[in-house]
């Protein structure tokens, strides 16, 4: 799962996807999608490297209509350079919101390391954009409307009315600017058009990699098509069919509180922690308490531009940004990590919020306003009044006091309340009869995983009766980017199909 902002690699990549000017493919609303549809591969764009591609398929709007609308489904294709590779390999990156296509890109053109050597030389990467992201009729919303400050944590009647009318406006400028594939943003609908892709690339089999929502999608996938699974591993695994409360209460206590304690666990013993030496943990919940009170000053942001963000920061705001900067691992090649996140909670402890300020949006496109396209679509919001809402925030804040109950689900569960769309796909049950008719899955979870804790891989993986969990003795959201001892064994099972032996812990 991701955030409301998600990691800064992701941003990093999708942002890259823009100034590489990929061509926009349209709308179609007429005509029905053939049974076997054909990939339409042309250059992404001018000085394309040679092995990239980018192609779209048609897809139907909505699957049970099968014959009415369609749209154009992009992705784009990074090629082995091995003339004997395996096939290909679809991959999702997460979110939901993320689009596959921008780490192709990234691969591509910018030199960024998305996957190893080894996993490059046997299979063709297809980043594949779900409906409503990147190349994938992209959710447009009125980015005006997003930034309006509104408390996702009303304190009375007054501003729970203001929180469901903002969400109605947002969701209605998202529909009026999205067109029809709106309302059809679900996970199942997205696991049906990977099918079509799957049989468009000729592959008897799916081969695929999931990355935190990519695990739902994945083992949606799986529920739907279990004979279709070829080689799939689930990365950062969440499970599906739990409810949205339970998913709330099961984030934000299992993941992010006990990675936030992790975190101050390695403060005090780790040099590398700005606050090395101090209360941690205190200072943290002092900085909190001070934006409860009046929001911190970030006096190094602007409203403009690609870095713009708020001018100060509520405790709310600061709340989802740590998370974020728990995604990052200890010592991560990739990600900022523990040691820039450290940086920014003390300089915010001091007065200054600006490393954690909530980002501003300037344009009608962003993998954030996906995020809630898919997730008001696959998890229904519970809460129909401010009661419920404050009761699911006393006990998440009593089981989480130094998160307060913070939690990316509780973003789904608070900003899905009024939204125009009802949900089409929560929750979604796996079938473990049905699903056993799969080859094994590996699921692969780190143990401090701030967004999706073991405790949801131990839950998805009994009902996949055949999966394999694997564990990282590390922090961080999922784990092929660290490029480890985990990598290699991801790599080895697509590779050449070996899989670990169940419960398998790597130090790396």
């Amino acid at each position: 799962m991701s955030s409301f902002q998600l990691t800064s690699i992701i941003l990093f990549l999708f942002f890259a996807t823009q100034v590489l000017a990929v061509p926009h493919y349209s709308m179609n609303t007429h005509n029905s999608p053939e049974t076997n549809p054909n990939i339409e591969w042309r250059t992404c764009k001018e000085n394309d490297p040679p092995n990239l591609q980018c192609g779209q398929i048609k897809v139907p709007i909505n699957h049970e209509a099968p014959h009415g609308g369609h749209f154009n489904l992009g992705f784009a294709r990074l090629k082995s350079k091995n003339t004997s590779a395996i096939g290909n390999l679809i991959y999702n990156p997460g979110g939901p919101g993320g689009a596959g296509s921008a780490e192709v890109f990234a691969q591509a053109f910018l030199n960024v390391s998305i996957w190893t050597p080894e996993l490059l030389a046997h299979y063709d990467i297809i980043g594949l954009d779900p409906r409503g992201t990147g190349l994938s009729n992209a959710m447009k919303c009125d980015p005006n409307t997003w930034n309006k400050r509104v408390s996702s944590t009303p304190k009375n009647e007054d501003e729970f009315n203001k929180l469901v009318a903002y969400n109605k406006a947002f969701g209605e400028s998202c529909r009026n600017l999205t067109g029809p594939v709106f309302d059809f943003m679900d996970t199942e609908s997205a696991a049906k058009d990977m099918d079509l892709v799957r049989r468009a690339l000729g592959e008897e089999k799916l081969t695929f990699y999931g990355q935190s929502y990519g695990s739902q999608l994945g083992s949606t996938y799986a529920g739907l098509f279990p004979k279709n699974v070829g080689r799939m591993v689930l990365d950062g695994v969440m499970d599906p069919s739990q409810s949205s409360v339970a998913q709330v209460v099961m984030e934000s206590n299992n993941g992010y509180e006990t990675t936030l304690n992790k975190f101050f666990q390695w403060c005090n013993t780790t040099v590398e922690c700005v606050l090395n030496g101090q209360d941690v943990a205190g200072i943290f919940d002092k900085m909190i308490a001070t934006a409860e009170s009046n929001p911190i000053p970030a006096p190094g942001c602007t409203p403009e531009g690609d870095e713009a963000c708020r001018s100060d920061a509520t405790s709310e705001e600061i709340l989802a940004q740590v998370q974020i900067g728990l995604l990052g691992f200890s010592a991560s090649p990739v990600f900022l990590g523990w040691p820039a996140l450290s940086g920014a909670i003390a300089q915010a402890a001091q007065g200054n919020a600006t490393l954690l300020s909530r980002p501003i949006k300037n344009t009608p496109s962003h993998p954030d306003f996906s995020f809630l396209g898919v997730g008001c679509k696959d998890w229904i919001a519970t809460s129909k009044s401010y009661i419920d809402l404050a009761l699911i925030r006393q006990m998440t804040g009593i089981l989480s006091p130094h998160s307060r109950g913070n939690s990316q689900f509780y973003q789904i569960q608070s900003s899905c309340i009024g939204w125009p769309s009802p949900p089409t796909n929560n929750p979604h049950t796996l079938d473990p009869k049905k699903v056993a008719h799969s080859p094994p899955i590996l699921l692969v979870n780190s143990f401090w995983d701030p967004s999706t804790p073991i405790s949801s891989a131990n839950a998805l993986k009994t009902k996949i009766p055949n999966s394999v969990l694997i564990l990282r003795n590390g922090s961080g959201h999922t784990s092929y980017l660290t490029f480890g001892k985990t990598t290699e064994a991801i790599d080895a099972f697509f590779v050449k199909g070996i899989l670990p032996a169940q419960g398998t812990t790597f130090a790396s």
